[in-house]
C-alpha cells in the first residue's frame, strides 16, 4: 500500500499536480499513523494478556498454598480442642474427689504438647519479588497482603511468646514431674501418649499442679479463638481469589 502511494506521488509530481500530490501525501501519513496505532494497540493487548496469565498463575498458586494452610489450621484446632477437654476433665477429677480409674490416663497424657503454624509462604514470596501490583484488584491485593503480613504473623507471635513459653517453661515441667507418661500403643501418633499420676491423692491438694492446668485451660481457649479466626481469614481470602479467577477467565 505504501509503495502504491509512493508511485502515485512520483507521477503527480512529474505532472505538476501539487494539490493532488498533497492530498495523497496526507493520505500516506494517515495510513502510517493508523499502522502505528494498530501496532501499539496490539502490543498493549499482548502485554495485558501476558500480565493476566501471570496474575492467574500466582493466584492459583496462592490458592493452593491456602488450601494446605487451612488443613494445618484445622489440625491445630482439633489438637487444642483435645487439650482443652483434657485439662477440664483433669481438673474435675481433682476437684470433685473422684476415684481414679485407668480411663483417665488418656486425659492426663493429653495435657502435654502444643501446636505451631506451618505456613506455606512460597507463592506469596514469589509474588512479592515480582511485584504485588501483578494482582490488579486492589481489594484482593490488600486482603492477601494482610493475611500473610498480619493475620499469620499475629498467630505465630502468640504461639511463640505466649503458648510455647507457657508450655515449655511451666506446664510441661510441672506435669512431667507428677505423672508417669507411656506410649498408648506401638502405632500411636505423636501426642497420643497416656499419663498416670504418680500419686493421685497428693495431686488433689497440689496447688502448683492445679494452677498450671488452669492456666493451660485458659491458654487453650485463647489459642482456639486465634486459630478459628485465622481459619475464617483464610476462607475469606480464598473466596476473594476464586471470585477474581472467575472474573479473569
Amino acid at each position: 500500500m505504501i509503495k502504491l502511494f509512493r508511485n502515485i506521488r512520483k507521477r503527480l509530481v512529474a505532472e505538476s499536480k501539487f494539490s493532488k500530490y498533497l492530498l495523497y501525501a496526507i493520505g500516506e501519513i494517515i495510513l502510517v499513523v493508523i499502522g502505528i496505532l494498530i501496532a501499539l494497540q496490539f502490543n498493549n493487548w499482548n502485554t495485558d494478556m501476558q500480565t493476566k496469565e501471570v496474575q492467574i498463575k500466582y493466584l492459583h498458586e496462592i490458592a493452593n498454598n491456602l488450601k494446605a494452610d487451612l488443613e494445618d489450621v484445622r489440625f491445630n484446632i482439633g489438637f487444642n480442642e483435645t487439650r482443652l477437654n483434657a485439662s477440664r476433665i483433669v481438673l474435675n477429677s481433682l476437684n470433685h474427689n473422684v476415684t481414679y480409674s485407668d480411663s483417665l490416663d488418656v486425659y492426663y497424657g493429653s495435657l502435654l504438647y502444643t501446636t505451631r503454624s506451618v505456613v506455606n509462604y512460597s507463592a506469596y514470596e514469589t509474588l512479592k519479588s515480582k511485584g504485588l501490583e501483578i494482582v490488579t484488584n486492589d481489594s484482593l491485593r490488600k486482603a492477601i497482603t494482610k493475611l500473610y503480613s498480619f493475620y499469620y504473623q499475629n498467630v505465630i507471635d502468640f504461639e511463640i511468646q505466649d503458648d510455647h513459653a507457657m508450655q515449655y517453661q511451666i506446664v510441661m515441667p510441672t506435669v512431667l514431674s507428677r505423672i508417669e507418661v507411656r506410649k498408648k500403643d506401638n502405632n500411636a501418633k505423636a501426642g497420643e501418649q497416656l499419663g498416670k499420676p504418680i500419686n493421685f491423692e497428693t495431686l488433689k491438694n497440689d496447688v502448683e499442679f492445679k494452677n498450671a492446668i488452669v492456666m493451660n485451660e485458659d491458654l487453650r481457649v485463647y489459642m482456639l479463638n486465634n486459630y478459628r479466626q485465622l481459619e475464617q481469614n483464610i476462607l475469606e481470602c480464598t473466596a476473594l481469589i476464586n471470585d477474581e479467577l472467575e472474573n479473569l477467565k
